[in-house]
């Protein structure tokens, strides 16, 4: 057995030294290793496909990179589109305050008696509610019952006065009842604007030979003296005839947006 092994370690220990001295011979010679070249020809594409997976692995490393680089970038854009649309937001809110002031300057004469302006803090347009808080009281003279007035018009009457704040019921909550004029082009007729807990008003009571259609211009009629004369209500929608009870009616959109009020005028006292 142990002869056996070393005559296999003799027979590659020479096998080794032939081969050696063949490459030295062919080398010498100038000419061409055939080992050398199996050899090569076995690892040339081993090393082709290390190469081409380096590369593909450093692409793939770059797009990575490039794709975090990207979503970095994505969420920059997105902040600053968010930054932007909440001033673009805030700029509008200005501006349409700064409109309703104008408005407000513009009605302060048509008004008698005592009136200051106030900020609405909180409005609750829930059907059944319908009421909104002014940040004036009765330290600042306000008394229930006080007429509040937007630039674009009536907005409803003081049901209730603290302190330093007031609730102030919509017009277009139930129970809310104005005397009204219709500014028809061919006659104006007189009736009742009643607030049904909707959204629209109902125009009640016009005398069945009316001229009354769709957009017309509905205003305080100022009788009894609770409210102005001449203050906008709003703009007939639809018409049709009550045959029972021989009256036209009809719905009135309010003019003043109740749910973007920001600013408006109280009377002070009765």
């Amino acid at each position: 057995m142990r002869r056996r092994r070393r005559y296999a370690w003799a027979f590659l220990a020479l096998a080794g030294m032939l081969l050696g001295v063949y490459h030295n011979h062919r080398v010498h010679h100038g000419e061409a290793n055939l080992i050398t070249a199996l050899i090569r020809g076995l690892l040339t594409p081993l090393q082709r496909t290390a190469q081409s997976t380096t590369e593909n692995a450093g692409q793939l490393l770059a797009t990575l990179t490039h794709a975090r680089e990207a979503l970095r970038e994505y969420d920059h854009l997105a902040l600053e589109n968010a930054r932007l649309k909440q001033e673009l937001e805030q700029m509008r809110a200005v501006a349409a305050e700064n409109e309703s002031l104008r408005q407000l300057l513009r009605l302060r004469p048509q008004l008698a008696g005592e009136w200051q302006g106030c900020r609405v803090v909180a409005v609750y347009p829930q059907a059944g509610q319908q009421t909104l808080i002014i940040d004036r009281g009765s330290r600042d003279g306000v008394m229930a019952g006080a007429p509040v007035v937007a630039g674009e018009g009536l907005v409803g009457v003081v049901e209730r006065a603290d302190a330093t704040t007031s609730i102030v019921r919509m017009l277009i909550a139930p129970r809310m009842a104005v005397s009204v004029r219709v500014l028809n082009a061919q006659k104006a007729s007189t009736g009742v604007c009643e607030g049904r807990g909707e959204s629209m008003l109902l125009l009640n009571f016009i005398p069945p030979e009316a001229p009354l259609q769709a957009g017309d211009r509905v205003v305080t009629a100022g009788l009894g003296g609770k409210y102005p004369p001449n203050l906008t209500i709003g703009v007939v929608e639809r018409v049709w005839l009550d045959r029972q009870y021989s009256v036209k009616k009809a719905w009135v959109r309010p003019a003043v947006d109740f749910e973007r009020l920001g600013v408006a005028l109280v009377k002070r006292g009765r």
